[in-house]
């Protein structure tokens, strides 16, 4: 498992997840998260290093990828959609209720880097 201070240092001040609890639920917004520069170029290995973050990130917070209830995916090339897709499929393929997901065409990240994901994750805890 990958903890919180193995993942790159954020590039400014904010929380990599922000958790509120709401009765007997509970909300985690997961911060937009890149690959950091591994696999450049890469769409499909960059979006499973991201999912797998994501993964670990929700498990220190007692959740699972199960619990994404919205994922947001940001590809600098839109055209790169069809190799994230079958990523997000592949991981997602058992679950279900799959997340609600958007994918949107954004300009640059920095060159190497295909794309950014971040979520929401609700949980219902016992009371």
């Amino acid at each position: 498992m990958i903890a919180t201070e193995q993942l790159p240092a954020p590039r400014g001040k904010f929380s990599r997840v922000r958790a509120i609890s709401i009765g007997t639920t509970r909300m985690l917004f997961l911060s937009g998260m890149t690959s950091g520069g591994e696999a450049p170029y890469d769409i499909r290995k960059q979006s499973e290093i991201i999912f797998r973050r994501m993964e670990h990130l929700l498990a220190e917070h007692g959740a699972s990828l199960a619990d994404l209830v919205k994922i947001t995916a940001f590809l600098t090339d839109i055209r790169e959609y069809d190799g994230y897709n079958e990523v997000r499929n592949r991981i997602f393929v058992n679950f279900s209720a799959p997340s609600a997901s958007t994918s949107v065409g954004i300009t640059l990240l920095s060159p190497e880097m295909r794309i950014e994901i971040e979520g929401i994750a609700v949980i219902q805890e016992q009371p």
